[in-house]
């Protein structure tokens, strides 16, 4: 079950995975002891800084300047995108109901639990709902944070990119963003992604001879995993065992923004505005096995399916210096969770 960690941190493209291998208390697969409504509210909790930061990273590094290609020229770059989360998403608030009782064993006053990248707090819940066998109890440990900020110092998610551009008619510039299937263990990932900038000063009489570049640019991704479940043994935090277990996940996103920039001679300053969006669906399945505190144990089959969304104006400005083909930018983006990008690569025509 170790390897549930490793899906969230391959969602951050591997960058992550010593610390999430190091983490075996991390192991959100416990939250399954809960009902399903329950199990849902509390592994969506846990779990919604780092897929909100890999939203934010997936809508983020789609340009470096405003103006477009001339027909079939093309840009090659990687960005890296670190994603800054807020100090307060290291907890959240568990779903306390008479199906769910919950104590935060570090801080006994505090009546929330911590996120994936919280600190590491140890906490207990008591689950209670109608199983096939009648009513049911179960108590369970919750996962620990992997303590982002005391294992790496700070809490920030890296969201790397590799981006092929080009200049196709009506200075228009197609953008493309593959990663090709990655297998790690059990976990599995692939990535694609598709833009489109086009110029808008050619439309505005009066304004196309002005020294500066204006266009609007809209893409998409769509990254999708999975991550193998099955552990033949509950473990200290009273784990649900499986022989089939297996999380998918799909992260869709959208952007559409504003550009704007202004070359003087070998630096470009660019900014944009605009609207981002991104869905992401989650579907834990397989059959579990559930220990109860007393009675005997029963199984649960596909015990979840949730989807989230996350929306959001964002505003970038930014610099490049371009030496001949070879280019080097840097920008930052105000959002909910603020990013810091920085690229290079080539750009030719």
């Amino acid at each position: 079950m170790k390897q549930i960690n490793s899906t969230l941190i391959l969602l951050c493209f591997l960058t992550m995975a010593t610390i999430a291998n190091g983490q075996n208390a991390s192991d959100f697969s416990t939250f399954l002891n809960a009902s399903k409504q329950d199990a849902s509210n509390l592994i969506s909790g846990y779990t919604a800084p780092v897929i909100k930061a890999v939203s934010y990273g997936l809508t983020s590094g789609w340009y470096h300047t405003a103006k477009t290609h001339k027909k079939l020229g093309v840009d090659l770059g990687v960005t890296l995108n670190a994603v800054m989360i807020p100090t307060s998403d290291n907890y959240f608030t568990p779903p306390i109901s008479p199906t769910l009782n919950f104590a935060n064993n570090t801080t006994p006053s505090l009546q929330m639990a911590p996120t994936i990248v919280g600190p590491k707090d140890k906490t207990t819940y008591m689950a209670t709902y109608n199983s096939p066998l009648g009513s049911q109890s179960v108590a369970f440990n919750g996962p620990e944070g992997l303590d982002f900020k005391g294992s790496i110092g700070m809490a920030v998610v890296p969201v790397p990119m590799a981006q092929l551009g080009i200049g196709l008619i009506k200075n228009t510039d197609l953008k493309l963003r593959m990663m090709p299937t990655i297998n790690n263990g059990g976990n599995k990932i692939s990535m694609f992604g598709v833009g489109l900038m086009h110029d808008l000063k050619q439309y505005l009489p009066g304004v196309k001879l002005l020294p500066f570049d204006l266009s609007v640019l809209a893409g998409y991704n769509s990254l999708q995993g999975s991550s193998n479940l099955a552990s033949s043994s509950a473990g200290a935090s009273n784990r649900p065992s499986s022989t089939d277990g297996k999380v998918s996940y799909t992260l869709n996103s959208w952007v559409a923004q504003l550009l704007i920039s202004k070359k003087l001679s070998v630096l470009t300053v660019y900014a944009g505005v605009g609207y981002g969006s991104v869905s992401t669906k989650v579907n834990i399945t397989g059959t579990y096995t559930i220990t109860p505190t007393a009675g005997a144990s029963f199984n649960i089959t596909d015990p979840l399916a949730y989807t989230m969304s996350n929306t959001g104006a964002k505003l970038t400005a930014g610099m490049r210096l371009k030496l001949g083909p070879i280019y080097f930018n840097g920008d930052y983006t105000l959002q909910k969770y603020n990013t810091i990008s920085v690229g290079f690569g080539a750009s030719i025509r």
